[in-house]
């Protein structure tokens, strides 16, 4: 085997399981017409941390990292009190797992301070808020 074929294996070999990682997908397009503001997270935040919408506005996340991220606005969940708040009456939510590359849209209808974390890196400081208006 000639020294350029083991080069371009070994070349294969590390990119195409990059590929997948993130680096296409929704999260590396225009966001939804639907968002007033965009959070892109990186490896261990949300950028920007605090967003401010109107009532009846939504929020886009992206997932520009290359590892999974989540978005939950759900204190029993949190592993640190605080890190999880929401206004008065309005139920707990989540995205789920957001893989490399994806995104999550979600409409806040009513005003208040919401505050969320990533459950896979709020020990890092992964954290993030929302205010209503």
């Amino acid at each position: 085997m000639t020294i350029f074929r083991r080069q371009l294996i070994v070349v294969l070999a590390i990119a195409l399981p990059v590929a997948g990682c993130g680096v296409g997908g929704p999260a590396h397009g225009p966001p939804d017409a639907r968002a007033a503001a965009v959070v892109d997270m990186g490896f261990e935040s949300f950028t920007p941390a605090t967003v401010t919408v109107k009532a009846g506005q939504a929020v886009e996340w992206r997932n520009t990292s290359p590892i999974t991220h989540s978005v939950s606005f759900d204190s029993k969940a949190a592993a640190k009190a605080g890190d999880a708040a929401l206004p008065p009456a309005v139920q707990p939510f989540a995205s789920g797992d957001i893989a490399a590359g994806e995104v999550y849209l979600h409409t806040f209808d009513r005003p208040g301070t919401y505050r969320y974390f990533c459950t896979h890196h709020e020990s890092g400081g992964m954290l993030g808020t929302v205010v209503v208006q």
